[in-house]
């Protein structure tokens, strides 16, 4: 097809997705009926914040619910759209999971204006929804009332404000920017104010911003006009730390409203903050289904969430990922971070390196490459227990670079090498043939016990 049928029909073809995107995410939500996994906390915690009880930002409480705990780990805003669908439908298992359906898709809408934003080309936006939509794992963290598919939309929202700064560009912050950067920083704030790791987008963003202090620092020295322009850089970074420091500060402050409006005071934020320190940074545990980061490239160890067995049937929810398109996708990233490397390697060459070495990082698929290692590369040295949910923000990066590979091979393919296109249309083909193979084990959806056995546990540490 013809690059001008996907930008004439770009609104249709994304709602179709987003229509798919909707309806996986929905069907028989509200099954099982009852806490699965991480529920235990969250969902608990979302009644407690539903019915206004200050026990849940209260860490010295008995479980209100047998087998449950109180989730005050976490920051709440997550939490607060969980209570708000349960004041909508009922403290319901449909009710407590609704949100993360919603955000859900919202995250697959979010993939194709981030990609369109980075690229300009609406085939490749489409491509990379629609791979996002054909991910386990982000299919799985939709249908589940936990917080990472929350902290991923916050994530991919704070990056599509930010692309409104122009980063790539050599300029200054102005009034006219303002809004932008005043969006990021709320947005930024609001990452974090659903979970802590929502603070590594600030890391790609302070990145680029370095970036930018440095391109003009470098185009002043070539003037020579670095003192004279030494006021206008101050007031930069004042500005910087103004809007990617302080505000997502205050928003996060604000996402503890309830607990202030229920009559606790700062103190009590304080020595509430001290405690998920003490516990997150002490806890020593284990766990039949932990995993490393590097298991998470691999699509390694799935997460079991849910199992009913029927007579020589069983229905598992496992959060596991479409092995076509991670290991196509690490293929992917492999291949863009070498490319990168050798272009970096060369600057050398160049007339002036430095400006050459910006120009290299701020090409789009760089900032989608150092967005992907922003999401993955912390947690190799987090000394706490992880699982493989951990990596749903990287995912919806991983599907961007992965579609402009694909489209890159199709448009090769297209000119004078009919291989490559085959190889791209293969891999779509193969994934959504995972897709719908593995669809039931991700829905909790009874099939033969030895179809089980056979297919989806190929391998043992899917089991």
């Amino acid at each position: 097809m013809h690059r001008e049928f996907f930008t004439k029909n770009y609104v249709t073809l994304l709602i179709a997705i987003l229509f798919f995107a909707f309806f996986s995410r929905i069907y028989q939500l509200h099954i099982p009926e009852r806490y699965i996994f991480d529920e235990v906390y969250h969902a608990v915690t979302a009644k407690l914040i539903a019915q206004n009880d200050p026990r849940a930002f209260e860490w010295w409480n008995p479980p209100p619910e047998t087998d449950t705990a109180i989730d005050w780990l976490h920051p709440p805003l997550a939490k607060y759209t969980q209570a708000l669908s349960m004041n909508i439908f009922g403290e319901n298992a449909f009710a407590w999971r609704l949100s993360s359906a919603l955000f859900g898709v919202a995250v697959i809408f979010l993939v194709a204006v981030l990609s369109l934003r980075l690229t300009k080309d609406h085939s490749l936006s489409l491509l990379a929804a629609l791979v996002a939509s054909l991910d386990g794992l982000l299919l799985v963290m939709s249908r589940i009332a936990m917080n990472d598919i929350h902290v991923t939309f916050a994530v991919l929202l704070t990056l599509v404000f930010y692309l409104r700064t122009k980063p790539f560009e050599t300029k200054t912050i102005t009034g006219v920017s303002y809004p932008s950067y005043l969006l990021t920083g709320i947005m930024a704030g609001v990452a974090i104010g659903t979970k802590w790791s929502g603070i590594f987008v600030l890391g790609i963003i302070y990145f680029y911003e370095a970036l930018q202090l440095v391109d003009l620092l470098a185009t002043s020295f070539q003037k020579k006009s670095l003192k004279k322009e030494f006021s206008k850089y101050a007031t930069q970074i004042a500005l910087l730390v103004l809007f990617f420091c302080i505000v997502p500060i205050i928003v996060y402050i604000f996402s503890y409203s309830q607990m202030f409006l229920q009559g606790k005071d700062f103190n009590h934020f304080i020595e509430l903050h001290k405690q998920i320190w003490a516990y997150q940074s002490s806890l020593v545990a284990t766990h039949d289904y932990q995993s490393t980061p590097i298991d998470w490239l691999l699509n390694r160890r799935p997460v079991w969430f849910h199992v009913v067995y029927e007579p020589g049937k069983r229905g598992d929810i496992y959060a596991h990922g479409n092995s076509i398109l991670l290991w196509s996708g690490l293929a992917a990233i492999i291949a863009l971070s070498l490319r990168t490397l050798k272009k970096i390697l060369n600057i050398t060459e160049s007339k002036i390196p430095i400006k050459t070495l910006l120009k290299i990082l701020r090409a789009p698929m760089v900032f989608t490459l150092v967005s992907y290692f922003s999401m993955w590369i912390v947690w190799t040295n987090s000394p706490r227990i992880m699982f493989f949910y951990h990596y749903t923000p990287a995912i919806p990066f991983l599907s961007i670079i992965l579609a402009y590979f694909l489209v890159r091979l199709y448009r090769l393919g297209e000119i004078h090498q009919p291989a490559s296109k085959a190889i791209s249309i293969t891999i779509v083909g193969l994934a959504i043939l995972y897709f719908l193979i593995f669809i039931p084990h991700w829905l909790g959806i009874p099939v033969r016990a030895a179809f089980v056995e056979g297919v989806y546990f190929m391998f043992d540490s899917w089991k």
